[in-house]
């Protein structure tokens, strides 16, 4: 597979390179990613979704989470999906079917256009989104100041964990486009959320969950 180890090692995402992995990973990625199931709980417990809240799960994958989100915000909530990966959105589409208070939308994070604003944002696993300015303005351009925002992702540690870093790099290789940004995930992300702090951290400190808000002073 070209988009292994070596190819990360770009500076920036590649978006082309991303859609060509989760072609590839979309049949096995459920299976693939079971060990997340607590971590995502988690971050839906940080998200404190109320009843009639609008929440955005931003690169939503094959859509995991969109039943629980769904269910915490009730019928008179809403939940929007972004995903870019037609086969992952797919899926995604599927496991969302029947609940008319989620919608799942097939673009770019930095192209994705939806009316709506938002009380809580979820960045689960989404470091290539994190990496783009472009991406991270759009999703909280469409944030209500004070809305809560949760990430959970990959991250480095200092250079003496320099063993369990690639480890972690050669684990990660084929669900991101880019190391670059990983010592640091949400740096974009903290302008908007200048409270952003990490909550808990696990696989020896490798994976991180932040919480934070919307800042109200923020250019939304």
């Amino acid at each position: 597979m070209r988009f292994a180890f070596l190819d990360n090692f770009r500076g920036r995402p590649d978006r082309a390179a991303a859609l060509q992995s989760y072609q590839r990973l979309h049949d096995v990625y459920d299976d693939s990613c079971h060990w997340l199931d607590t971590i995502r709980a988690q971050a839906i417990e940080l998200l404190e979704l109320r009843e009639g809240d609008t929440v955005l799960d931003v690169a939503c994958g094959t859509g995991a989470m969109l039943p629980a989100l769904g269910r915490a915000v009730g019928a008179r909530g809403r939940v929007i999906g972004i995903e870019q990966s037609p086969e992952m959105a797919a899926i995604a589409a599927s496991r969302a079917a029947g609940a008319a208070n989620v919608d799942v939308l097939v673009a770019p994070v930095e192209e994705a256009r939806f009316e709506a604003r938002a009380d809580a944002v979820l960045f689960c696993y989404t470091h290539d989104v994190l990496q783009s300015d472009r991406a991270v303005e759009n999703v909280m351009r469409h944030a209500r100041p004070g809305a809560r925002v949760v990430v959970a992702g990959a991250r480095l540690l200092g250079w003496w964990a320099a063993p369990l870093n690639l480890w972690k790099l050669w684990r990660s290789r084929h669900y991101l486009s880019t190391y670059a940004g990983l010592r640091d995930p949400a740096a974009r992300l903290r302008r908007y959320c200048p409270d952003l702090k990490i909550r808990a951290t696990r696989i020896l400190g490798t994976s991180y969950l932040a919480a934070g808000h919307a800042g109200a002073g923020s250019d939304l």
